[in-house]
Order: structure tokens, then C-alpha cells, then sequence
């Protein structure tokens, strides 16, 4: 029988690993985290190295103290499949397993993982029984099951629940689990939580797993690596010492100040509400502005008494001009029955009225262009199949949000 491969961009085959493959892997990064520990370095493990995990893994391979010295040994864990067990290689050979137009990404790989030797690339979940911190970078979207009817959709969760599952499983109790992933609110404390209390129970841990969540800001292009390492953050904990840990941890990460909410639920409201604007633009505004209005009213009573929580709606006007996963705020895990249900008539079904409506009436704005396209030829008895029509000003781009633009 054939050995499955997995195919790099550049058409290199790497067969994927045997089952004798994992002793040995796990061997060779138990000596390296051997050594980075007489080093005193803080052990990372970042689950995914796609888009955002493998520039993630190295801005923090890369950061060093006042001294000078690195601080941290960093671990890139992806799952062996034939479409990204390539990623492994690349990342190990220092190569960046994805293409970016800023020009600090290519060297800040090869200097992390060839020249510091504080990045390296594996398959091996077993690695996270050696962590300190989880960084979790797994792909989460909303998907859309028609156009024009954005309800009717549903978030793609099972590669994330899974890999809190493989996380409780593997990870010593002290273990910081940082997720980094777009998520909608209420997914930290409420399904995250939950399922990983579980299996430490099963363990027979009776502390509780700390877990923290702190959303990127990834801006493609030029600026790709200052929008992770460089932009202000909104983070929090699930406890007091989980929130002490990622305040901790993202101070040594980050280079400018950040805020600090006291739940989890804020980060992904921060991260929802500058994009539901950029989503609305072009409908009617009040709407939009008395439904975050009410939210952040809502906000303030939930946290009477929280200087976090001021400094966390600061935060708001720092966003980058992106439009990633919109939908969330539709999703089934959007509002804690703690906070109450929003009475605003700008809410249905503890959702803004206007996500939704705005949502759907982007989607369908190209098939009304079409629809006009079609009347006018009708009118002037053109048929459609023998028709020429010229289209100027059009352009195809990936863009990091729900569609292309």
C-alpha cells in the first residue's frame, strides 16, 4: 500500500509519519525542550501553524528580555494531514509555510528557527504534556448555508472542540490555554470551560483549567507582523490566575499597552462591533448606533465598579479596518443569561437586528446588480445567452472576512 503524502506549494512530496514515526519525534523535541529548560525558557506550544499560528510562533520565538536573552522556547504542533503536514518541514527548514507580502516575515522564521534555534515545527500532540502555554490558533468560520439568510447558518466548531478535548487531555494542570482564536462571545467560558473542566476531573486535576482569551488582530499585507506583535490587545481569563497569567504573558509579547477586561465574553464583543460597523456602512446608522448603545450599556451595569471594563471599550477605536467572521455575533453562543436579555428593540432574540439584516442585504447586493443587468438587456430584447457586457472597475481579492471583495 502506498504511503499517504502530503504536497508542498512548490510540489515537494513529504510522506506522512508512520505509526514509529511519533516515539521518535517526540524524543527529538523532548531533548530540545530539555535544553531550553536549563536555559530557563518558558516552553510554547502554538496549536495550528496556518495563516496566524506559524507567524505567531515566531513574533514570540523572537522576543527576548531586557537582557537581551530569548525567553521562550516555541513549539508549532500541526495535525499530519496530506494538506498541511508539508507546513511541518518548511517551518522546520526555516522556510515560512505561508505567503506574505511583509517583508519581516521571511527573516524573522529563518532567524527564529536556524540562527536562535528557538522555533521548531511538529506533528506530535503529546508535545503539549510539555507546555507551559497553549497558544491555540485553529480555524474557526461561520458558514453560510444560503445567501441572504445568514440565521440559517451555523458556526464551524468541531476542529476547535476537538482540540480543547486533545488539549485536557495532554496538558500539565499550570498549563495556560491561550486562545487566540476569532470566537463568539460566550465560547471561552461556556464551551470551552465546561469541556475541558471535564476531563480534568477525569484526571483527577480538581483545579480548574486556566484558560484565557486574547483575539488577534491579523492585517495581511505589509503590516502583517505589526498587527500581531505591535497593536493593542483585549484579553482576559476565566479566573483570577488565569487572567493573571495572560496579562503576564502577553506583556512579554506585545509592545504596546493593552486593555484587560474581567470576563472572557468582552474580547469577542470588542472584536464584533468596529466590524458590524464597516458591515452596516451604507444603511442607516441609528439602528446600528442604539444597538451598541445598549450593549455597552449593558456592559458598564455587568461591570459596575470594573475599571477594566472602560478601558476595554476604549479599545473599540483601535481595531484594524477588516471584516472577519460577522456572522459570530449571530451564532447560538451570543449572549450569557447572567447579563440578562437585552430589552432594546434593536435586539431579537438576544441578537442586534441589524447583524443579520445587514449581513444579508451584502450578500444579495451583487444578484440585484445582475437582476438590473438582465431587465435592461430584456428591455432592449437582447438575449441574455448572446449578450456582451463590459465590466469595468472589477476586481477579485482574498480578503480575511466572510467574502471576497
Amino acid at each position: 500500500m502506498n504511503q499517504p503524502i502530503s504536497i508542498s506549494p512548490d510540489g515537494v512530496k513529504y510522506p506522512l509519519p508512520k505509526e514509529e514515526d511519533y516515539k521518535k519525534e517526540m524524543a527529538r523535541i523532548e531533548k530540545l525542550v530539555a535544553h531550553a529548560r536549563k536555559k530557563r525558557q518558558e516552553i510554547i506550544v502554538v496549536m495550528g501553524v496556518g495563516f496566524v499560528g506559524s507567524v505567531m510562533a515566531a513574533i514570540i520565538a523572537d522576543t527576548t528580555d531586557k537582557s537581551g536573552k530569548s525567553g521562550k522556547f516555541v513549539i508549532g504542533m500541526q495535525r499530519p494531514s496530506k494538506r498541511s503536514y508539508w507546513k511541518i518541514h518548511k517551518l522546520n527548514d526555516g522556510i515560512s509555510p505561508v505567503k506574505a507580502e511583509d517583508p519581516e516575515v521571511n527573516p524573522m522564521i529563518r532567524r527564529c528557527v536556524l540562527e536562535k534555534k528557538t522555533l521548531v515545527a511538529t506533528f506530535v500532540y503529546d508535545v503539549l504534556k510539555l507546555a507551559d502555554v497553549v497558544v491555540v490558533d485553529i480555524q474557526l468560520d461561520y458558514a453560510k448555508n444560503e445567501l441572504g439568510n445568514v440565521r440559517n447558518g451555523h458556526v464551524e466548531m468541531t476542529a476547535l472542540e476537538e482540540s480543547f478535548d486533545i488539549i485536557a487531555h495532554r496538558i500539565p494542570a499550570h498549563c495556560l490555554v491561550l486562545i487566540e482564536t476569532t470566537v463568539a462571545p460566550g465560547t471561552t467560558e461556556q464551551v470551552a470551560l465546561p469541556a475541558m473542566r471535564k476531563v480534568f476531573r477525569q484526571r483527577g486535576i480538581k483545579s480548574d483549567p486556566l484558560i484565557a482569551h486574547s483575539y488577534e488582530r491579523v492585517m495581511p499585507g505589509r503590516d502583517y507582523v505589526a498587527s500581531i506583535r505591535d497593536f493593542w490587545r483585549v484579553c482576559s481569563g476565566v479566573n483570577e490566575k488565569a487572567k493573571h497569567r495572560v496579562v503576564k504573558f502577553s506583556q512579554r509579547k506585545c509592545s504596546i499597552p493593552k486593555s484587560f477586561p474581567s470576563r472572557c465574553l468582552i474580547g469577542p464583543l470588542n472584536q464584533r462591533l468596529p466590524r458590524l460597523l464597516r458591515t452596516v456602512t451604507g444603511l442607516p446608522f441609528l439602528p446600528f448606533l442604539m444597538s451598541g448603545a445598549s450593549l455597552r450599556e449593558k456592559r458598564c451595569r455587568y461591570h459596575q465598579g470594573d475599571q477594566g471594563d472602560k478601558s476595554a471599550t476604549d479599545a473599540l477605536k483601535y481595531d484594524f479596518p477588516r471584516t472577519r467572521y460577522r456572522g459570530l455575533l449571530s451564532s447560538k453562543r451570543r449572549w450569557p443569561r447572567r447579563m440578562g436579555k437585552p430589552s432594546h428593540p434593536c435586539f431579537e432574540d438576544d441578537t442586534f437586528r441589524m447583524t443579520p439584516l445587514a449581513i444579508d442585504i451584502n450578500d444579495t447586493r451583487s444578484l440585484h446588480a445582475a437582476q438590473l443587468v438582465r431587465d435592461a438587456l430584456r428591455n432592449m430584447s437582447v438575449p441574455i445567452a448572446s449578450a456582451e457586457v463590459l465590466i469595468l472597475g472589477a476586481s477579485y481579492r482574498e480578503d480575511v472576512g466572510d467574502n471576497p471583495i
